[in-house]
């Protein structure tokens, strides 16, 4: 790019010989009448020639020095000294003007390990400081010409301060010229993070319209809610682990177009997959607990407030690279059904996502960093005070969390932005659905099909079992609890034959079986107690872990979930009488197995008195019984 120069900067003098020159370099590239020119402008011909050159030299970043080329004062080539290094006792030597660069020009040695320990580059045998000062650089390049043999009367070391100055330069400027290590170097990955950031280059991947991208990422907030566990003791708030929040971000307008809550240790690839059901589905505000707590006028999410967004999906959606995004809930049936593509961001670029880090700052900030559980921002932050004390004492439970994260992602969207030019997102938004002219053209997704499930629903392969000898009805096996339904039971020719099955994988009770041509056979309904309550796969394969080991015993005709809901009850209450301040473990899956099954939390029962075995002595040989003498045989 050719570099102009607003002549107003310039005084009257300079700004009437930078016209002269630049009218000389036009005329003589169009017509190339040198003589010519340089006595109708009054310039030397050499001067055009000159400044010609300089016009078309690159500058030290890379780019033609253009107009900015006939700048007085303005260096192109760096200074090189020419003259012979100063000599002579110190405080005599004079001139020293570029003599650093020269030195280190003549001794590339002593550049490399000076550059080596401030830019903390890897070399055998050579550990380095956590961010080492000017100070000691000098010292080391006082070593070196010591080892080198340069004595006092040379230079560096025959200068006032022995080029200590000339090293905090080099300094500087090693740093500028390699922005990316020296930053790391001397201020950590962290700040070289926010590099990224501010570049001047646009995204790669940019939104012109609403529902063009789209992005999720998945935070754990600060602050810690409890479980309200009665018991005979009575009720027990018991600290659990903190919620994890995915929200699904539309980057055009700046609005939540849904979300998942993730009542676990980690986040899955099934809360992922949650929160991008939740932007499909069509939001309905909850019944709020909190008195006083309430929605924003019009607030809500998109799905919500416009009918005619439910249902709708996007192009694009850009996650970061999270194990749980690689999951083939997410890269496979995700992708198909929606219809989108999907972008993973480099390792460790939080900047692909800065959109979604903001969002999460806000929300913390406004939101959960006000409660008297929160854990702030890290271990020193103030606001940070015993965190899981506070929540028991202010009976923090776990719904009163969902509805406040219900309540802020509602109040985002109606809450102006001033990215958006102060505008709220969902105005934005409104502006594109029912503007004069519209600008956007909702895309709603097919209906789910045979060859395409919703979004949570796994196709699996299952053959049909049964003995027709032993007059056993035909049934399919799934995580050891057998299906059928009228039509398969009395189908005795579709044994050993395999069927496609749906399976929702939040809902177990029933599955969906197809044949093998496609033909649909029918809800497939689970055996004995299994069909009673709302299950997931997970609490399903929990529950056939503890009675494999014997920890959980179920009785004929009794429901699998309460017994389990029981079970992990009662081992949170005896956390909360053993450890009540701590963090249980147990809590969490309460409030997880509550939320996913609909049941509410039941009465921990009475851990009964374990009988202490008796002591028994160990038995002595009788002295009746003489001892065996062995003997060896060799044949």
């Amino acid at each position: 790019m050719w570099r102009s120069v607003d002549v107003s900067a310039l005084g009257e003098q300079e700004g009437r010989r930078f016209g002269r020159m630049q009218r000389a370099i036009d005329a003589y590239i169009v017509t190339g009448q040198l003589t010519a020119i340089s006595k109708e402008q009054d310039v030397a011909p050499e001067e055009i020639i000159r400044a010609l050159n300089r016009c078309t030299a690159l500058s030290p970043d890379g780019s033609i020095m253009g107009w900015a080329g006939l700048l007085k004062n303005e260096r192109i080539d760096p200074y090189r000294r020419e003259a012979e290094l100063p000599t002579g006792r110190p405080g005599r030597a004079r001139g020293y003007v570029g003599s650093f660069s020269a030195f280190l020009d003549a001794h590339p040695d002593f550049r490399e390990k000076l550059d080596t320990l401030v830019l903390k580059r890897n070399k055998r045998g050579v550990v380095h400081e956590a961010k080492i000062a000017a100070k000691t650089v000098h010292a080391t390049l006082v070593r070196l010409c010591d080892e080198a043999g340069l004595t006092r009367d040379d230079y560096p070391l025959n200068s006032k301060s022995q080029a200590r100055r000339s090293v905090e330069r080099y300094m500087a400027d090693l740093i500028e010229s390699n922005l990316a290590e020296g930053t790391r170097a001397r201020f950590g990955a962290d700040a070289v993070s926010r590099l990224r950031v501010g570049t001047g280059y646009p995204r790669r991947i940019q939104s012109i319209a609403p529902y063009d991208l789209v992005g999720l990422d998945a935070h754990k907030i600060d602050c810690i809610g409890t479980v309200r566990i009665p018991g005979p003791a009575g009720p027990q708030w018991v600290p659990m682990e903190r919620l994890w929040i995915v929200p699904v971000l539309e980057f055009e307008c700046r609005a939540i177009l849904g979300y998942s809550v993730g009542i676990r240790t980690e986040c899955s690839a099934g809360t992922i997959e949650s929160a991008l059901k939740s932007a499909l589905m069509t939001w309905q505000p909850r019944q709020l607990r909190v008195p006083g707590m309430t929605y924003l006028p019009n607030a809500g999410l998109p799905s919500g407030v416009f009918p005619e967004l439910s249902g709708c999906g996007w192009n694009t959606l850009s996650v970061d690279n999270a194990a749980a995004h690689f999951a083939k809930a997410i890269a496979e049936r995700a992708r198909r059904r929606i219809g989108c593509m999907v972008t993973y961001g480099a390792i460790g670029r939080w900047d692909h996502r800065g959109l979604l880090e903001r969002l999460m700052q806000t929300l913390e900030k406004y939101g959960f960093q006000r409660l008297p559980s929160t854990t702030g921002t890290g271990p020193n932050d103030p606001r940070r005070d015993d965190p899981v004390r506070k929540a028991v004492a202010a009976k923090i439970e776990w719904e009163i969390l969902f509805d406040i994260i219900d309540v802020l992602m509602a109040n985002y969207n109606v809450t102006p932005n001033e990215a958006l030019g102060n505008r709220a997102p969902l105005s934005v938004l409104r502006e594109h659905l029912h503007g004069s002219p519209p600008t956007f053209l909702p895309r709603p997704l097919p209906p789910p099909t045979a060859c395409q499930p919703d979004l949570g629903i796994v196709v699996e392969r299952r053959t049909v079992r049964g003995n027709k000898k032993k007059g056993k009805r035909p049934y399919i096996c799934i995580d050891r609890i057998n299906y059928t339904n009228p039509l398969l039971g009395k189908s005795m020719a579709l044994i050993g034959h395999g069927l496609l099955v749906h399976i929702d994988e939040s809902d177990l009770r029933t599955v969906r079986a197809y044949f093998a041509s496609g033909e649909e056979l029918g809800v497939l309904l689970a055996s004995g107690g299994w069909a009673r309550t709302k299950h997931t796969r997970e609490m399903r394969k929990l529950v056939n872990s503890l009675r494999s080991s014997g920890e959980l015993l179920l009785h004929t005709g009794e429901d699998p979930i309460e017994a389990l809901l029981a079970y992990v009850a009662n081992a949170a209450y005896a956390d909360a009488k053993k450890r009540p301040h701590k963090v249980s473990k147990s809590a969490t899956k309460v409030a997880r197995l509550a939320h996913d099954s609909g049941l509410p939390v039941p009465e921990a029962s009475p851990v009964p008195p374990q009988e202490v075995p008796p002591q028994l002595s160990p038995a002595t040989p009788s002295r009746l019984v003489k001892p065996p003498v062995w003997k060896t045989i060799v044949k």
